[in-house]
């Protein structure tokens, strides 16, 4: 896989990351920035990380026990963060946050 193949992908995980990035910071960075386009504050992350951020956010963002979560990028005001959560029943592992029903076990309902 070449650099930009990697970035491509990277991208989507850093759309994870604005997400969540707290408000923290004395610098006002435009990735922070929630009127700005999605493109435009991914393009300004993704620029602001070093090769080696972006190969330990991607090798250490998954969840589990050897996998994350992903460590803090402190100069950028970025925590932790567990990128490979999936949202389609909440995120109950997030501590104070909704969880809904599985997807699956609400179709079983209406089995015969």
């Amino acid at each position: 896989m070449s650099h930009q193949e990697s970035l491509g992908k990277y991208r989507s995980v850093c759309v994870l990351v604005l997400c969540w990035i707290g408000s923290t910071l004395s610098v006002d960075y435009p990735f922070r920035n929630t009127s700005l386009p999605w493109d435009t504050r991914v393009d300004d992350l993704v620029g602001r990380l070093t090769l080696q951020e972006i190969m330990v956010q991607m090798s250490k963002g998954g969840s589990g026990p050897k996998g994350g979560p992903a460590p803090p990028i402190g100069r950028l005001g970025i925590g932790t963060y567990s990128w490979n959560t999936e949202c389609l029943r909440g995120d109950g592992s997030s501590g104070n946050a909704t969880s809904f029903p599985q997807a699956l076990g609400l179709a079983a309902t209406f089995s015969t």
